[in-house]
């Protein structure tokens, strides 16, 4: 398909947006993709700037995971108090065993936010990206006059195609000659042992920054092999307010979301598949209600394919919307990703019934190998029940009440 023609029928990500609110990239939006890197649905919402978790809400089905409003209060606070309420100098306390910073006020910190224009703002975004670039120059060519810290980051990120801007609370600094990445987080590090399923998922949104930052510093005309393959995490000592510091390793994890990421379509060709009238942005004029507009939102987001499978509930705002859907059409994905890849051309778990217990039917040639292997399961699993001993039950007689009729 030629560059014009794919520009005349397939959407843009603009048009997809319409008018709605143009939400933020995380490293937690772009975690999840590589969980699920085959999900059109996903794909498309992040590309285009939507807001998942409105979206799901919107469509009936809010979300079912996320931070409770008094968690992420508690988060800001913990992080305000690490970095303005002490000067940085708790934080870097916090840092000592791993490196050695200056405490203040010999500290020099690069507060990116505070380069002016309109908070939230295109230019303001930019202004922060041009800035980020401009003090991790400094820093890893040794200028002199470089900060020990950079706070408030953005680091602009090729997606597929589509670019996004990421903004860790993750601090980028140089110690001697090497780059380093804080991430501070909330949640308490009780005897040295964070909750596993909190630090997994912190690994995983940190290696989407770490990821992001090596791509920045190769754009920069820099080695990239500057940053450690680590991050350290920064979280509250056992159930008290004072900082401690741990180092988590990143390599593993990093490098498999960059395959994950190179392997993925390009945006354009995702586009390509879609119909060209396509948005999600199905009352710009505010006049529907609640009913009409659930239903009209429905079937645009539905011409955009998913592919769920029970994983997605732990990582996509999306989830509850695409599980119901898929129990709806009686997916066999529902069941999980072994299930789908197992029975990849079977459309309902029906179907999945009909060829084991009758083999494919005619034109479902292709089939024929799936219908063997469910055949063959089926009879393990009626040998097994076979097998199994029954208990002779025989009825007891009901005795009469103490003091009734013989």
């Amino acid at each position: 398909m030629s560059g014009m023609r794919g520009q005349a029928t397939s959407p843009s990500l603009d048009g997809i947006r319409g008018t709605l609110p143009r939400a933020r990239a995380n490293a937690r939006s772009v975690a999840a993709l590589t969980q699920n890197p085959g999900c059109t649905r996903r794909r498309v919402i992040d590309s285009a700037g939507l807001p998942a978790h409105d979206l799901a809400a919107k469509l009936g089905r809010p979300t079912l995971r996320g931070q409770s409003p008094f968690a992420i209060e508690g988060g800001n606070r913990f992080e305000d108090r690490l970095k303005e309420r002490s000067g940085y100098g708790l934080l870097v306390e916090a840092l000592a065993p791993y490196v050695e910073l200056p405490m203040p006020p010999g500290l020099v910190v690069e507060d990116v936010n505070q380069v002016g224009g309109k908070v939230g703002s295109k230019a303001w975004m930019d202004a922060r990206v041009a800035k980020t670039d401009e003090v991790l120059a400094k820093i890893t060519s040794g200028d002199s006059t470089a900060p020990h810290i950079v706070d408030h980051p953005v680091l602009r990120f090729d997606l597929a195609g589509a670019e996004v801007n990421l903004e860790p609370d993750a601090l980028a600094f140089r110690v001697g000659d090497r780059l380093e990445l804080v991430e501070i987080k909330s949640y308490p590090i009780i005897d040295g042992q964070a909750d596993p399923g909190k630090l997994s998922a912190t690994a995983g949104q940190t290696a989407v920054y770490h990821m992001a930052l090596r791509s920045t510093l190769e754009r920069l005309g820099f080695d990239p092999d500057l940053l450690v393959w680590s991050v350290i995490l920064v979280a509250p000592r056992n159930f008290g307010r004072q900082p401690v510091a741990h180092r988590v390793p990143l390599k593993k994890k990093s490098l498999s979301l960059s395959r994950v990421l190179s392997a993925v379509p390009k945006t354009a060709e995702v586009l390509a598949g879609l119909p060209a009238d396509l948005t999600f942005d199905v009352d710009p004029g505010g006049t529907m209600d609640e009913a009409t507009l659930r239903a009209a939102l429905t079937k645009a987001v539905q011409q955009v394919g998913a592919l769920f499978v029970p994983d997605c509930v732990t990582a996509c705002d999306m989830a509850a919307f695409c599980r119901a859907e898929a129990w709806a059409k009686d997916d066999p994905a529902r069941l999980g990703r072994d299930a789908r890849d197992n029975l990849a051309g079977v459309h309902t778990l029906a179907d999945a019934l009909r060829l084991a217990e009758d083999g494919p039917a005619a034109g479902e040639d292709e089939l024929a190998d799936v219908a063997e292997a469910l055949g063959a399961a089926r009879s393990a699993i009626v040998r097994a029940r076979s097998l199994v001993p029954t208990a002779d039950l025989t009825p007891v007689p009901a005795v009469p009440p103490a003091g009734g009729a013989a």
